[in-house]
């Protein structure tokens, strides 16, 4: 049977989104809401929009689910999502996909970026690729001959917890010195107010801002870009690297291919970094994929 459309949702921190995706990436239907507060309630709203999109197109054949960190392969309850409090480490996800009467398929949000790159963006025609979301938090996912890399018990890749400075600034997960810490859009505004700043009340601001101690952040931000790039290289050896989420909008993080180089070992070939091509999107296009 040739499929034709599933439908997608992206779980995040902040908001929930929901379309109905068709095998080639069009989206016929999209709904969006702020992620409520409970538990109870962010299973209520996801019901309601499941079953509104296929209402709205009967042909679904699956629901497919991004979200942020992933399920313990043995107890299937959610981890590394600190961004979610409401349902992280509870088995949120097993109990929800019971009362939806479709097939459900469940993948990290960063896989699911990768996934949709992939197949319907940047990334497509690349056998070799690493994608990276850069928002609230800071995820990945990697594309490795041509199926995404989710290592024995569906881990990998949490590149976001890898380590700049073992003796650095502390994260989330509890660890100090990750990448997230520093690359992160809070981690950066934060990094900028105990520096003293107070011009600028959001990251945005910062990245754009003539304030000395603004630009200050901004260039230390833009050195460790650099050398977690240049790991990533080193790492997978990828054709294109894609960068999603929020602060993929800074064009700054573009055209660095040769600063980047310098920091990779045995190497003069730079690797491609491009804009996700669906930018936020990419989550429920991703999710919808899982079907195709």
């Amino acid at each position: 049977m040739t499929l034709s459309h599933a439908v997608g949702l992206d779980i995040g921190g902040t908001k929930i989104e929901a379309a109905v995706v068709s095998q080639t990436g069009v989206v016929t239907h999209a709904v969006r809401h702020n992620t409520p507060s409970t538990a109870q309630e962010t299973a209520e709203l996801i019901l309601t929009l499941t079953q509104d999109l296929r209402a709205k197109q009967p042909d679904v054949v699956g629901v497919g689910f991004s979200i942020p960190g992933s399920l313990d392969s043995q107890t299937k309850i959610l981890r590394n999502a600190p961004n979610s409090p409401a349902i992280n480490q509870t088995d949120f996800f097993p109990k929800l996909i019971s009362k939806i009467q479709l097939p459900c398929k469940i993948e990290n949000d960063a896989n699911c970026l990768m996934l949709s790159e992939v197949r319907f963006g940047a990334a497509h025609g690349f056998h070799n690729a690493v994608g990276i979301i850069m928002g609230t938090g800071f995820g990945s996912g990697v594309w490795l001959q041509d199926r995404l890399f989710v290592g024995q018990s569906g881990l990998a890749p949490e590149l976001g917890h890898t380590i700049l400075d073992i003796n650095g600034r502390t994260c989330l997960c509890g660890n100090r010195g990750c990448v997230e810490a520093y690359l992160s859009g809070p981690s950066i505004l934060k990094r900028y107010f105990e520096a003293g700043g107070n011009l600028c009340q959001s990251t945005e601001e910062v990245f754009d801002s003539v304030d000395p101690l603004a630009k200050t952040i901004v260039e230390e931000t833009l050195h460790f870009f650099d050398r977690f790039m240049a790991m990533l290289v080193s790492v997978y050896d990828p054709e294109v690297i894609v960068l999603g989420g929020g602060l993929s909008l800074q064009k700054m993080y573009y055209g660095r291919e040769e600063k980047i180089a310098r920091y990779v070992f045995g190497s003069n070939e730079m690797v491609k970094i491009k804009p996700a091509v669906h930018g936020d999107a990419s989550g429920k296009l991703g999710a919808a994929a899982l079907f195709f």
